[in-house]
């Protein structure tokens, strides 16, 4: 009996083997079979059929970024116009829920509004910034797009490392005339606090030390005062802002401690969604939403760092209601006049930018590979594996560039 499970053991180990070594490896020439070209043209993508056709079929699509790209804004601006016919009119991006509020009733008055208030909050010497992944010209202009078109916008993410003294301003603001002279006192501390703070912590950057800046800020007994004098309103923004307050601060010590961080993270991006979602179900049936966000965190599977994200909590709502979740990975070959194909820290996905044109857009539809993936009929790296399965769809851009501040 031993010697029969030992054989039949050995059989199969022998027969995986065999349909590892027989199954054809991922190659620039199999990706460029499965790459179409598009132009994008008055926000009209034309000429990826495969994608337009995925997308009208899609109840939620995900946009995996790679932050502060030129072309990323302009291919969500496409994105938003194409989408909204299609019954999208909800669009999650990575900021804090309140600061997506915030972006919505700037935006509302003018793109001047938005640069005023980045201006105000904002230091080109030390690159701080209040809300992170708006600092572009070509993102404010997708936001303008968003706001006209209809779109609610959705903070999925922990408020910014650098949004403490714009938020302990709006308090005071929304406070109004019942802000008090005490709470006016420790609002005047707290933003002297983090000015000092912000320095000294930069300066922790340049000499590689680990000043824990959140974890100083969450214990300041001002901070303490100043937040719980606001816990008896019952203005919803204020109630969010101290919210928001509570889980950045938390999130953000942690990982400075070296601790878990982005478990918590992850699992605050799925109850910020699902309470905006729940909202948008009591209005509407079937409500659609369009998500844009880190390349880690909008894959149908586990991510890079082996934890499942709002990726695959967006897939597996679609799958439950019987609807699509389309995944849509953006990449560069040609980033700041330099070709990224062969340089280090582009091994991963260097055959999936080998197919990148200067001028024009490139699409690869994955899932054809995915199927020969499941069928063993094909293997990549690590990497390209992962890609595969938790995409849909890769989009290299043409040329692009570091977006410009719009203040």
């Amino acid at each position: 009996m031993t010697q029969f499970l030992f054989l039949s053991l050995l059989l199969i180990q022998t027969s995986a083997l065999a349909s590892e070594n027989d199954a054809v490896r991922i190659s620039e020439d199999i990706i460029a079979e499965h790459t179409t070209f598009f132009d994008i043209r008055d926000n009209r993508i034309v000429g990826a059929d495969s994608l337009l056709a995925a997308l009208e079929q899609a109840h939620f699509v995900t946009l995996g970024e790679l932050h502060n790209r030129v072309r990323l804004g302009e291919l969500t601006e496409s994105l938003l116009h194409i989408l909204e016919p299609h019954g999208f009119s909800n669009f999650a991006i990575e900021t804090g829920p309140y600061s997506a509020r915030k972006l919505q009733q700037l935006i509302r008055s003018g793109k001047q509004e938005v640069s005023s208030f980045y201006s105000q909050y904002s230091s080109r010497l030390f690159d701080l910034i209040p809300i992170p992944f708006f600092k572009g010209d070509s993102d404010v202009q997708f936001l303008s797009a968003a706001d006209s078109l209809g779109y609610e916008l959705w903070g999925m993410d922990q408020e910014f490392y650098f949004s403490y003294t714009y938020l302990i301003d709006e308090l005071a603001r929304l406070a109004g005339e019942s802000l008090t002279v005490e709470q006016q006192k420790l609002q005047r501390k707290l933003i002297r606090r983090l000015y000092w703070l912000d320095r000294r912590n930069q300066l922790a950057e340049t000499i590689n030390s680990n000043f824990q800046r959140s974890c100083r800020f969450k214990q300041d007994e001002n901070l303490e005062a100043y937040l719980l004098s606001f816990e008896n309103s019952d203005h919803p923004d204020i109630l969010q802002i101290l919210d928001a307050f509570n889980s950045t601060l938390e999130i953000y010590c942690l990982a400075e401690q070296g601790k878990a961080s982005e478990p918590i993270r992850i699992n605050y991006f799925k109850e910020n969604f699902d309470r905006n979602f729940d909202a948008a179900l009591a209005e509407n049936n079937e409500p659609k939403v369009f998500l844009k966000m880190g390349t880690f965190h909008m894959g149908r599977q586990r991510s890079p760092i082996n934890l499942y994200g709002i990726g695959n909590h967006v897939h597996q709502l679609a799958e439950s209601k019987g609807q699509s979740s389309v995944h849509i990975y953006y990449l560069n070959r040609f980033f700041e006049g330099k070709d990224m194909k062969g340089r280090r820290g582009w091994e991963g996905s260097e055959r999936f930018i080998s197919v990148g044109d200067r001028q024009k857009w490139a699409l690869i539809d994955l899932r054809p590979l995915r199927e020969q993936l499941s069928s063993g009929t094909l293997s990549g790296s690590d990497f390209e594996v992962r890609t595969i399965w938790n995409y849909d769809f890769i989009i290299v851009a043409p040329e692009d560039d570091w977006v410009k501040r719009h203040w």
